[in-house]
C-alpha cells in the first residue's frame, strides 16, 4: 500500500472544472450524489460570505458534477482514490496511520491548494450558523487572527421533525426551508471550551438518544468465513459509530496547524469562539441516504452506523414514533444556541 504525507496531496487530485484562487475565502467539501442539498448548501454559504468552493466529486451520478461545473465560484476535483479507499498516511510527527482516502483528503488537500489560509470544511448536509451580530464568516476569521487561534470548533447539532411522519415529502431547497421542515434540536451543551487545551465533549448527540429510546443495540453479524473466525477489529467495526458532537469547521492550514482526523485539529482551538453547525440527518432523504451509505460502504467501518439507522427507522415507523423528548426545542433564532451553550462568541 502506498504511503502518503501531507505534501503528497497533489498527486491524488486534479481540477476537473473551474479555477482555484488561493486568495479567496474558501469552503472545502467532499460530496457524492448530494444534488438534493446542493442548491441550499451553496446559497447558504455564499450568504455567509464564502467566496469560493473547492469540492471533491466522489463519483456522483445524479447530476451533481454538472451542476457544480456550472457554478462560477466552484472548483471541482476528481481524485485518484475514491473516498472509501484504504491508504497509509504518515503525519508530520512521523506516525503512520491506516485510514480512508476521504480522511486524508480532508487533512491534506487544503494545504496543497491554500497554504497559509483559513479554510472551512463541512459536509453537504451541514449548515453553519453565524453568531448574533456577526454578518460574515470573514469577521470570524478576523477574530481568530486577533486571538492568534489556529481554528474554531463547532457544536454539531442534529435537527429533526417532531415525528417520523415528518420525514415524508420532498427535501426543501433552501436553508430556511430545511429549518422550517426540521425545526427541533436538543437544547443541551455538547462542547466545553478550555483555554489552551482541546475541548471537552459533553452529553450525547440526538442519534445516540434515539438509539437508546427505541432499543437499537449493537449486533455482530457473521458472514462467510467470519462464521468460523472474526477478528477483534472486524467485531469492533460492527459496534455503534458515534454521531459527532463536534468538528473543526474552520482551520488555518500551515506548517504547524492541521487536522488530525475527521473532526479534530492538532492545536488547541479558540477558547472564545464556539460555532454551531446544523446537521440535517433526519430529513426526507433519510431512507435513501441509509441505502446509499450501505451500498457504498465508504463511511467509517464500512458504514456500520447506517445499519443501525435502518433499524431505527424501521422501529420508529412501526411505533409511529416521535423524535421529541423533554429537552427538544423548536428553533427560532441563534440566541437560543448561545443560551444553552451550543455557541459562544466574544461579543455575546
Amino acid at each position: 500500500m502506498a504511503e502518503y504525507r501531507i505534501e503528497d496531496a497533489g498527486q491524488l487530485a486534479q481540477v476537473a472544472s473551474g479555477t482555484v484562487d488561493p486568495g479567496k475565502l474558501t469552503l472545502f467539501s467532499t460530496m457524492r450524489n448530494e444534488m438534493g442539498f446542493l442548491p441550499a448548501f451553496l446559497a447558504h454559504y455564499r450568504g455567509l460570505g464564502f467566496e469560493q468552493f473547492l469540492i471533491i466529486d466522489d463519483g456522483s451520478d445524479d447530476g451533481s458534477f454538472d451542476y457544480l461545473a456550472r457554478q462560477p465560484d466552484c472548483a471541482v476535483l476528481h481524485t485518484e482514490l475514491p473516498y472509501g479507499a484504504a491508504l497509509s498516511y504518515r503525519d508530520p510527527e512521523g506516525k503512520l496511520q491506516e485510514t480512508r482516502a476521504g480522511i486524508y483528503y480532508k487533512i491534506a488537500l487544503p494545504h496543497h491548494f491554500y497554504p497559509g489560509a483559513y479554510v472551512a470544511y463541512v459536509d453537504a448536509d451541514e449548515f453553519m450558523f453565524l453568531p448574533p451580530g456577526v454578518a460574515s464568516i470573514a469577521e470570524v476569521v478576523a477574530q481568530l487572527k486577533a486571538e492568534g487561534a489556529a481554528s474554531a470548533v463547532a457544536s454539531v447539532v442534529e435537527f429533526f421533525p417532531d415525528s417520523v411522519s415528518g420525514l415524508a415529502g420532498d427535501l426543501p431547497q433552501s436553508f430556511e426551508g430545511l429549518i422550517a421542515a426540521y425545526p427541533y434540536f436538543q437544547a443541551e451543551q455538547l462542547v466545553k471550551l478550555i483555554p489552551g487545551q482541546q475541548p471537552e465533549l459533553l452529553g450525547k448527540p440526538k442519534t445516540a438518544r434515539l438509539f437508546e429510546a427505541f432499543g437499537v443495540t449493537p449486533k455482530v453479524e457473521r458472514r462467510g468465513l467470519q462464521r468460523l473466525y472474526m477478528s477483534s477489529r472486524a467485531k469492533k467495526a460492527q459496534q455503534f459509530q458515534k454521531s459527532p458532537r463536534h468538528k473543526t469547521p474552520l482551520l488555518l492550514r500551515d506548517a504547524s496547524s492541521r487536522l488530525t482526523g475527521t473532526h479534530n485539529a492538532n492545536l488547541p482551538p479558540s477558547s472564545q469562539v464556539l460555532l454551531t453547525v446544523a446537521h440535517f440527518v433526519f430529513t426526507a432523504q433519510f431512507a435513501d441516504k441509509i441505502a446509499r451509505a450501505r451500498a457504498w460502504g465508504a463511511h467509517a467501518n464500512g458504514a456500520a452506523k447506517y445499519r443501525y439507522y435502518a433499524e431505527l427507522l424501521d422501529r420508529m415507523e412501526a411505533a409511529h414514533g416521535s423524535f421529541l423528548d423533554g429537552n427538544s426545542v423548536e428553533f427560532h433564532d441563534v440566541q437560543q444556541l448561545i443560551d444553552c451553550g451550543l455557541m459562544a462568541y466574544p461579543s455575546t
